[in-house]
């Protein structure tokens, strides 16, 4: 009996793992991280017990994606044992296996929560008994979607007891006029932490009125070019976009009605009748918070994240 090791081997890797809509905002989302090479598992093994663990976590009702990636899950796999069957007309190989998984805060280095499973696989080669046992990981196993319930428990009470200090920092992000970074730091927050949310609501829409202000002579000072280049349905998005709590909001009025009396009757009925539809769809504190979570994800796309495996999985 021959009994060979093959951990994990800790590595840098960059993976980038952003919201492609503001959908996933408010939700609490575990980015899975995987190395690029592994001594005795192939890329197609590392592909597959990737996609295991994605399915792991949306069985479990949880995003294996998100725009943020402070929250991550990683796997470590080690073969215990390796036999050869002998009978038949060809030998087997049968190889036995842990699997363990591991949620952890990036920016503390907290470990939330973590599992383990053992493995067994077989087929013609290693290689083959390698994949089955892979293949053999029951991705709604209750014990998994104990593990990250517990996992998702961790991350609420991390948002309740730093709820303040979020709020404050986003602060300070402020006084630096960073507007953007303020919006991706509250909009961390999950919507499941109803101790803490409508708190970072009110507050995202507090800076959102200072951040419209701020930006409001940029505004008005596209507008006026679109105008100056009779481009003036560009010019009336640009002015609709002003909030109301805008320093700039009454001269943004000022310009959409000097529009109005040059566009063709046609137009200007297609303009009233959309911005009928948009009052009528949602209130202005929703259009508010939409505009937010836009500016939120967007930041967090600019924003590739390089992530030491070595500290990950220390």
């Amino acid at each position: 009996m021959k009994t060979v090791y093959f951990i994990i081997i800790a590595m840098v890797l960059t993976f980038t793992s952003f919201a492609q809509s503001t959908d996933d905002i408010g939700k609490i989302a575990l980015s899975v991280i995987m190395p690029e090479n592994v001594d005795g598992l192939n890329v197609s093994q590392l592909s597959k017990l990737e996609t295991k663990i994605a399915q792991i976590i949306t069985a479990s009702g949880l995003a294996a994606t998100g725009y943020n990636n402070n929250f991550v899950i990683y796997p470590k796999f080690a073969i215990n044992e390796s036999n050869i069957v002998e009978g038949g007309m060809q030998n087997i190989t049968v190889e036995t296996a842990d699997l363990s998984l591991f949620i952890k805060q990036v920016n503390n280095d907290m470990l939330f929560s973590s599992i383990s499973k053992s493995l067994k696989g077989s087929g013609s080669s290693k290689e083959l008994a390698i994949t089955n046992a892979i293949l053999q990981i029951q991705t709604k196993d209750p014990e998994f979607k104990t593990f990250i319930e517990a996992g998702k428990t961790k991350i609420i009470q991390y948002y309740e007891v730093n709820c303040t200090d979020i709020i404050k920092k986003s602060d300070s992000y402020v006084k630096m006029q960073q507007y953007e970074q303020a919006f991706g730091l509250l909009m961390t927050v999950p919507d499941e932490v109803t101790s803490c949310y409508s708190q970072i609501q009110s507050k995202a829409i507090e800076i959102y009125k200072a951040y419209q202000t701020q930006k409001c002579a940029e505004q008005i000072q596209k507008a006026k070019a679109s105008i100056a280049t009779t481009d003036y349905n560009t010019a009336l998005n640009i002015l609709e976009e002003v909030d109301p709590s805008a320093s700039c909001f009454n001269e943004s009025q000022t310009l959409e009605k000097s529009i109005e009396t040059k566009i063709a009757a046609e137009e200007k009925k297609q303009w009233d009748f959309k911005m009928k539809q948009n009052n009528d769809a949602v209130s202005l504190e929703e259009q508010r918070i939409a505009a937010i979570k836009e500016i939120a994800v967007s930041y967090y796309k600019s924003q590739p994240t390089t992530v030491n495996y070595n500290y990950i999985v220390k």
